[in-house]
Parts: structure tokens; C-alpha cells; sequence
């Protein structure tokens, strides 16, 4: 693991496009591991950022659905601190129990399903439905909530461009709060096929990943092509 570490810190060194030392991304891809994140989905990942339709490059995530919803699996690559953190962030309802998803493909067809691959962050906006967020069990009130519009850039993901009126974006809502967790055995509810995040970590994420960064949904550390 030491040595996939340094390979992916190469890879970083050579393409990334913000001042980042090798050490730095040694530290940061060392982060990734100790946090759980697929270290091969990881370099896949790194290595579509570098990308030119990925306009944003100090900034990526890493959505691993095939962990429990209990688990902190949508992992934020911040290239400017040279931190990584990890989140909660809930699956769709046609991917599986509330607990852990099962189901992976037939995503193209089953709306309810995350989308699978590299989707890339349009602008931020206020939608009325998620500018507030109350959390039904112990009344918490989350206000100037905003979210951001997701673009497939793939032809197995694109017709997420194409469901009006419908936008599929990253948000929050009142099931992923810790208050829903610690009703439910730590478990999240389950979102209608978009990214759905803690409330308290939402707007950061969205601010940090919006206008051009990329989130690349995985399976473990599966090829994408496994469920087409």
C-alpha cells in the first residue's frame, strides 16, 4: 500500500495544476487511505480531474456507495490545504435498503438511483424546496441552505442533462443530520437519486466543489464499466 500510495502521489505531482510539494501529496493521499476511501476509484478519479472539461482543479470528491450509509463515504479532496475529509451522504432509493445499496445497475433507467461515474459541478443556486432544512426529530432549523446542479460528462451518465423539469444536484436534507442518525443505528434515509448531505456540511462542500470540480461516484473500487 506504501508503494500505491507513492504511484498516486506521482501521478498527482504530474498532473495536478495548484503548487501542492510531493510530501504534501503523499500526506493527502495517506489521509484518503486512513479514511476509508477506495484507493483505485481514488486514481481513477485523480486522473479525470486532470481533465480540461473539469474546469476546477484544486478540488474533487469521491462518492463510495458501496459502504454503509453509517459510514462517512463521500470523501472531499481539498488540494489548497492538502486536507481530506469525509462525510455522510445518503444513496438512492432504487439502489437499495436505507442501511447499505445492493443495487448498482440499471441506474441509466432507474431514476431513483445515483449515477454512476464522473459528474461534473455546474453553478450554486437557491432552490425553495432545500433553502431550509428542519430536522424532524429534534427541530433543528438549517437556513440559507443552497445546492449545485451535476452534469453527467459520460455517454453512460449524460441523461442526467436531460430530465426536465428535474435537475439532479448535491444537497441537503433532514435524513442524513446526526439527529436522524441517532434515531436510526447511524443509518441515513435515502435520497430520489441525487448526492444528499449533512445539513452542517453542505453549504462548505457545495461552495468548494461548485463551478467545474468533479464527484466521481464509485463502487468500492469496481470499474464503472462493471455495472453498464
Amino acid at each position: 500500500m506504501r508503494y500505491l500510495i507513492g504511484s498516486l502521489a506521482a501521478i498527482l505531482l504530474a498532473l495536478i495544476s495548484v503548487p501542492v510539494w510531493a510530501g504534501e501529496l503523499d500526506s493527502l493521499l495517506q489521509q484518503a487511505k486512513d479514511l476509508g476511501a477506495p484507493m483505485a476509484a481514488v486514481q481513477r478519479a485523480i486522473a479525470i480531474s486532470r481533465q480540461s472539461s473539469f474546469t476546477k482543479k484544486d478540488a474533487l470528491a469521491v462518492f463510495d456507495i458501496s459502504q454503509p450509509s453509517a459510514n462517512k463515504r463521500f470523501y472531499f479532496f481539498d488540494f489548497k490545504s492538502g486536507r481530506v475529509t469525509a462525510h455522510y451522504a445518503a444513496h438512492g432509493r432504487d439502489n437499495g435498503p436505507n442501511a447499505k445499496a445492493t443495487k448498482f445497475k440499471g441506474f441509466q433507467t432507474h431514476l431513483d438511483m445515483v449515477p454512476l461515474g464522473p459528474l461534473k459541478t455546474a453553478h450554486s443556486e437557491v432552490m425553495n424546496h432545500y433553502k431550509t432544512i428542519v430536522d424532524r426529530y429534534d427541530g433543528t432549523v438549517y437556513r440559507n441552505m443552497v445546492v449545485v446542479v451535476l452534469e453527467g460528462v459520460t455517454s453512460y451518465n449524460s441523461y442526467i442533462n436531460h430530465t426536465p423539469p428535474f435537475k439532479w444536484i448535491l444537497h441537503p436534507n433532514w435524513y442524513t443530520t446526526a439527529a436522524f442518525r441517532a434515531k436510526n443505528n447511524g443509518v441515513l434515509g435515502r435520497s430520489n437519486g441525487c448526492i444528499t448531505v449533512d445539513p452542517v456540511d453542505n453549504n462548505q462542500l457545495v461552495t468548494r466543489l461548485q463551478d467545474g470540480a468533479l464527484i466521481y461516484v464509485t463502487v468500492g473500487d469496481d470499474p464503472i464499466e462493471q455495472y453498464l
